[in-house]
């Protein structure tokens, strides 16, 4: 491609225009849409855009959203420049490959001080480790002997348990025990009123002549 570099901005925009099958004010719409998104123009003395082979495919490239994705100007140039800073990276990642699989960590040297502030924090890590290890023991065993309190206090809970419905039994057995020797009792009793009634209405009878006569010869 032949560029004019004399610094007139025209020539240069317009010779590039021509390339493009597009007019020079087209050119410098897509141009200025372009750098509204960051994109830069190398520029001539007189501030007048320089359109180098990068610049001329960024402009291909914004020319075919618009014909053929039909996008709004500065739609289609926000898509030019990621699809440039994506070529970038691959680009970076074929140079240096290295770089993109995975930082090589750097080895850093450090002061006497340096080291010995390591070696405390090191030291202070180790023994609150140690410390925690401790009351994680002291944990396990508590929760060990609160299993077996448990299994004690449940153990007597049903042994008294047992016992409660023991002591229910015999009550309830001794109530009725009860109940069935004062029920005998009363029975006798009223036993012993009805014989007494019985016997007293006999003497009677027998004093003032009222038995049969049969019964007194006899």
């Amino acid at each position: 491609m032949n560029m004019h570099l004399n610094g007139n901005e025209t020539g240069a925009t317009t010779e590039t225009a021509k390339e493009l099958g597009i007019g020079a004010s087209t050119l410098r719409k897509y141009a200025a849409a372009l750098e509204e998104q960051g994109y830069h123009f190398e520029r001539a003395a007189n501030k007048s855009r320089l359109f180098g082979n990068r610049d001329i495919e960024r402009v291909k490239t914004l020319m075919t959203l618009l014909r053929e994705k039909n996008l709004p100007l500065q739609d289609a140039a926000v898509i030019v420049m990621e699809i440039g800073s994506e070529k970038a990276a691959a680009a970076k990642e074929i140079v240096n490959p290295v770089l993109a699989q995975s930082a090589i960590p750097t080895v850093q040297t450090h002061s006497p001080v340096e080291q010995k502030q390591v070696l405390q924090t090191a030291e202070v890590t180790s023994a609150q480790m140690e410390q925690m290890n401790v009351e994680w023991q002291m944990l396990q065993e508590r929760m060990v002997e609160l299993e077996r309190e448990h299994a004690k206090l449940r153990k007597q809970n049903d042994d008294l348990q047992v016992l409660v419905e023991e002591q229910q039994t015999w009550m309830r057995e001794k109530l009725e025990e009860d109940r069935d020797r004062q029920l005998i009792t009363n029975l006798r009793s009223y036993q012993g009123r009805k014989q007494k009634a019985k016997t007293k209405g006999h003497s009677l009878r027998m004093l003032f002549g009222l038995l049969p006569k049969s019964r007194r010869e006899a």
